[in-house]
């Protein structure tokens, strides 16, 4: 049996020009404007936010997970990416 998360929720706030995670971490009715968003795979929730000219910023292993899927969809058409 797995260990559940910490989240930390995040509610009702607006951030301009931030620097955020999004590893663990759960934006509820949020707006992030111009915000550069880091995320390093982990879990996180985004339920009623709106993201808008912000920069979603992969550190690893997002980084080598986001690689495999452009590899992957180069090197082989007509396949398909599964997530469960």
């Amino acid at each position: 049996m797995g260990i559940e998360p910490n989240y930390i929720v995040v509610e009702g706030q607006t951030f301009k020009q931030h620097k955020l995670s999004l590893d663990n971490h759960v934006f509820k009715n949020c707006t992030l404007d111009d915000c550069e968003i880091y995320y390093s795979g982990g879990p996180y929730e985004l339920i009623d936010t709106h993201i808008t000219n912000s920069r979603l910023i992969l550190n690893q292993p997002a980084k080598n997970i986001y690689s495999a899927i452009q590899i992957f969809k180069m090197k082989s058409p007509g396949s398909s990416i599964v997530a469960d």
